[in-house]
Order: structure tokens, then sequence, then C-alpha cells
């Protein structure tokens, strides 16, 4: 019974009389008016009131003995009418362990009584909330849907049955963990509840879990006080549903597969003029060529000097339904600013001071059933785009000093060196043109961009070339690299021009290194730099690389820090940091 109580400690010696100053201080300091006194072998002889101690001044005279004291094993419910302010309590052998207050042991049984009838309405509820537990239950168990349940922080609360199949786990596995952990083990392959937590909304997503389906997990939060309590995930499985899709996918790819193959197959048969399809960025240019052939869409064909853009629309041209019709190339730049109107758009007799007396047909309406090849579009002036702008929009124009439009069917493909967004942006040509124009951009990397191409051209131009001038050159090996390694700003017109001139100019059948302009021997690719290099790794790379240099032109580490200007041990302290292994 003691257990229900904290036990005061505080008591007096019956035999030892204390002074009065000192037993009222310890009367205040137990904050009580009644106190145990004992016995000096510790029996409890009787109960001391304060009271009657201050009238006599004498412990023995003032001491009440006739008390009640409460033992381990009596009911403390038998002592709340007992006129007492302190009760002791002995154990059985009637010795002293402490007192407790009347007030605790009414407080106590207050408190008892209150658990009973608390206990009682709980016994209620609880059935209620049993019943209650176990139509939830039945409910969950009975779902051909696989439904769990996890708490705010992730950590999984319940799974019924059809969860269990579905996911091929066990309930004793997963109920208790967090789903961070159940995904890091791969239980699962994503957690739709981790998402929910993170993004406070319903979310969908399809999980592969552990017995390799594939299911629909549809998360929904469960929100307390703005804060999310729990995450009711439901569970469905799509594998059959998956592998009708596969099939059907499959069976596209094929599709898809043959169609490309046939393309590959046609691009190979048709004359595709100068292009080199032996990059994988050519061959897409190509297929996409080919896709726009089909149509009478407007092309602009982006890139820089020398790229191919003529090559390109060409390409388009003669793979068009229009192959028959004209192919009229207008070189914008070339033609001066007064005279681009009339040489596109022609004039009527007699429309200016100069002209020819019948009149002139525009390069416009000689393109008529075919195709009309805008070359630097970027370079007509502002009031010539607008007449160009009427012309894409009605195929149609009216010839300068005409009166009636004259209409056309032409396909227009226009090419550009410069970036046209920037002069739109820059009120240099006009925005309505430029979208007009874009309708099908197609973009051609420069050639240093296509180093994996650029072995193949090379080599394809000395072939033509020798067809061309009967001849039969080669080209060394080591020139083929230096070749390569030129940054080619001329792109594939200043390839054209150089393989040409090596191979009519070069004085043996072998076209060596010296044969070379001196611009391309001098090059050299020492320097390499990709996306997301650090600054430390190319500086390593192009130590190393200078390194290499030097060692080939010299025959020792002593040479090789003369031509370096640095001393011999810092030569083979780098050459042991590169693993570089020394060729003399």
């Amino acid at each position: 019974m003691k257990s229900q109580f904290k036990l005061e400690k505080d008591f007096f010696i019956y035999e030892d009389e204390k002074d009065f100053d000192e037993i009222i201080r310890k009367f205040q300091s137990s904050n009580t008016v009644q106190l145990p006194v004992l016995s000096i072998d510790k029996h409890v002889v009787g109960v001391l009131c304060i009271c009657d101690y201050v009238k006599c001044n004498c412990v023995k005279r003032a001491v009440n003995t006739k008390f009640a004291s409460i033992q381990e094993t009596e009911h403390i419910a038998d002592f709340k009418n007992i006129d007492q302010e302190v009760f002791p309590f002995v154990n059985r052998f009637k010795k002293y362990i402490g007192f407790v207050r009347k007030a605790d042991i009414l407080k106590y049984i207050e408190i008892k009584r209150f658990k009973q009838a608390f206990n009682d309405k709980n016994k209620k509820e609880l059935k209620f909330y049993r019943d209650i537990h176990s139509e939830l239950n039945s409910i969950l168990e009975l779902s051909s849907d696989g439904i769990f349940i996890t708490d705010g922080s992730g950590n999984v609360l319940r799974m019924n049955s059809a969860c269990e199949k579905l996911d091929g786990v066990k309930k004793e596995n997963i109920i208790g963990k967090n789903m961070d952990e159940l995904v890091r083990t791969s239980m699962y392959s994503n957690s739709v509840a981790l998402q929910v937590l993170e993004q406070g909304q319903r979310i969908t997503v399809i999980q592969k879990v552990n017995n390799g389906k594939e299911v629909v997990s549809t998360g929904t939060p469960v929100f307390k006080d703005g804060k999310i309590s729990m995450v009711v995930v439901n569970v469905r499985d799509v594998t059959e549903l998956n592998n009708l899709k596969n099939q059907l996918k499959k069976a596209n790819d094929i599709s898809e597969k043959i169609s490309f193959e046939l393309e590959t197959l046609r691009m190979q048969q048709m004359d595709t003029g100068n292009m080199i399809l032996d990059s994988p960025a050519m061959k897409k240019i190509a297929q996409l060529a080919l896709k726009v052939a089909k149509v009478s869409s407007t092309v602009l064909i982006e890139g820089e000097s020398g790229v191919g853009k003529g090559v390109i629309s060409k390409f388009i041209h003669n793979n068009s339904s229009r192959k028959e019709g004209p192919f009229i190339k207008i070189e914008c730049s070339s033609i001066p600013e007064n005279l681009l109107e009339s040489e596109l758009f022609g004039y009527e007799k007699g429309a200016f001071t100069g002209a020819e007396r019948t009149g002139k047909i525009g390069l416009v309406e000689l393109a008529n059933g075919g195709t009309l090849f805008l070359d630097e579009i970027g370079e007509i002036p502002l009031n010539t785009q607008v007449k160009l702008l009427r012309l894409i929009q009605d195929r149609e124009f009216l010839k300068i000093g005409g009166k009636t439009p004259i209409a056309v069917d032409i396909r227009i493909i226009a090419a550009t060196n410069k970036d046209l967004r920037k002069l739109v942006a820059e009120k240099k040509f006009r925005e309505d043109l430029f979208y007009r124009l874009n309708v099908i951009p197609v973009y051609i990397p420069p050639l240093r961009e296509r180093k994996e191409a650029l072995g193949s051209m090379i080599l394809k131009n000395i072939e033509q070339f020798n067809e061309k001038y009967k001849m039969d050159k080669e080209l060394d090996p080591e020139a083929l690299k230096k070749l390569m390694n030129y940054k080619w700003p001329g792109n594939v017109r200043e390839l054209e021009n150089i393989m040409e001139m090596l191979v009519v100019t070069s004085t043996g059948r072998i076209i060596d290194i010296y044969d070379l302009p001196a611009n391309i021997k001098e090059s050299d690719e020492i320097l390499s730099i990709a996306y997301g290099s650090s600054f430390k790794g190319i500086m390593d790379d192009y130590e190393k690389k200078i390194l290499l240099k030097a060692m080939e032109e010299s025959s020792n580490t002593q040479e090789m820090s003369k031509i370096l200007d640095i001393d011999s041990s810092t030569i083979r302290r780098k050459l042991k940091k590169h693993n570089i292994k020394i060729a003399y």
C-alpha cells in the first residue's frame, strides 16, 4: 500500500527532549501540524500535535498515545474517517517507515473513485470502438485493392492482405518500418507515401514491387491541425495492362525500325549530292530533310558559313514533288540593296529610269512550280522584308511599277549564318517575317562539332578530286591527324577547297604533312575542354600534353628542361605525376 504514496520521513524521539525552537522549526519544515513520535528502537509511541506541545512545552506530556498507524497490508480507505492529520506507516515488525497525510489519503480515495467511474464509462466506449475497429478491419481485408497506411513520418501502421499479395511482402516485415528504409533496401522502387508527405497533396505513381509486379499506387494525405497525420495508400495491380501495352509498344517499335531502315535504304540509294551521312547529326538532319521534302512548308536553315546550307536546300528540293521544277538560288548578300527588289520581283516596262523597255521577270517568278532558296536572308533590307512577308503569306507579289498581283506556286527555303532572333531584338529584322520563315527550323552544326564524320569527309573529298582530275593521291596518316585536329572555321567549304588544293598541288602521290598549309601544320588540338570540366583537370591535361610534345622534340630530360625552361628535377617530378614513361 505504501507504494501508492510518497512517505514523509520526519519524526520526534520520545526520550530526546529537544529545544522548543528546534521542535517548532521541525514542524514548520515538515509543513504539518502533527508528527509521529518514536521510541529509540523506532517503534511508534504516539503522535505529537503542535498545539498540544505549545501548551505544555514538553514532548512526553503532549504526545497523544491514542493514535492509528497503518500497516503495509491494510486497506487505506479504512482510515478516511479517523480524526488524525498524519498516519504513521509501519512494517510487519511494527517499525516506523514514514508517515502519510490524511489529505493524501482522501485524495487517493477520490482519485480511485473517479478512476472507477471513468473505467466503467471507458469500457462501454472501448466496446464501441472495438466494434468499429472490427468493421473497419473487415472492410480493409475484404478489399481487392491493396491498402496500407503510414503515419505523418512515413512509418507503416497498417497493411491489408491484398496489399501483401500485390507487393509480395509479409506484414510483419513492413509494419512499423519507415518507407524511406523500405525504398533504400529495395523492398519498393519508390514510395508514394513519401512523395505525399513531401508535397502535401494526393499523388499517383507507378511502382515496381519486390515480386516484379507493376502497381499503381495512389496516396491520399489525412490532415490534422493543418499537418499530415496519416497517408492512406491504395494499390492496384496493372501488370497485365502493362504487358499488353508493352506488346503494343514492341509492335510499334518494330514498325518504326522497319520504317527507319527503309528510309535509311532510300537515303543510301538516292543522290545525296555532296552530303556525307557518316555522323549521327547529319543523318538526323537528312531524315528531317526527307520529311520536310514531302510537304511545302517554309524552311529556315541556320548554321555558320560553309556548313552546307545550300546542299541541304538542294537535297530537300531534289526529294520533293517539285524536283522537276526550277531551283532558284538568290544570294541576298551579293546583290546591292538598290537592285535587290527588282532582282527578286522584277519590274514592268518604264517602271523607272534605265529600266528595260520590255520590263523584267524577277527570280521569284522564275521559281514558279519549284523552289526559291533565299541564302543569307538576314542581309535583306527592311523595306524589301515587307514585300517578302506578303509573298510568304499570300504566295503573290507585285512587280515594281505593277498594279496586278502575280500568284506563284513556290516552296521557300531560307538560310542564314546570323542570329535572326538577335537581329529581331535589334529591330534589324521583322519579327513577323522571322516567324513566317521559322516554320520548320533546321540547324546544321559546324564541322568542329562533327569530328566523327571529319575523317570520312576528308577521304571522300580526296576520292572526288582524284576522279575529277584523273589522279591517284593518298593521304599520309600524320597529315590526316593534323587535318582532324584543325578547327575548320570555314567548315565544309574550306574543307573542300583545301582538299582540292592538296590533290592538285602536292608533289608526290602521298599527301604528307609538308604539303599542308602553314595554318594547319601549326595547329594542334592541345587543349580540349568538356562541359563540366574542373579548372584543375583542364590544367593537368594541358600540362600532360605539353610534356608529351616536349618529349617528342627532345632526346633526354635535360633537353626537355631547356625547351620548357624549367629544371630537370621538375621535369622528372611532373612526368611521374602524369605517369609518363620516359621514352629515352
